[in-house]
């Protein structure tokens, strides 16, 4: 699967949350250089976030309970 059937996939999906479909939605329409650092700047920032939070013992920080995707 290329990634514009990959993109129209998560996209189109149901279970994809209204946040990821709008981001992404948005970020499509951006120079792909300037979206993708500014992705990638946002998951820095959200991972060290999480990662604080859970070696704080919190979990009113992550939404998912301490589930993390990928580290």
């Amino acid at each position: 699967m290329g990634i514009n059937e990959e993109i129209q996939s998560v996209l189109s999906n149901p279970e994809t949350s209204y946040w990821l479909k709008n981001s992404l939605a948005n970020a499509l329409q951006r120079d792909c250089v300037d979206a993708a650092n500014d992705a990638e700047m946002l998951n820095d920032l959200l991972t060290r976030r999480c990662d604080e939070a859970l070696n704080a013992g919190s979990a009113l920080l992550c939404a998912d309970h301490g589930r993390r995707i990928r580290s």
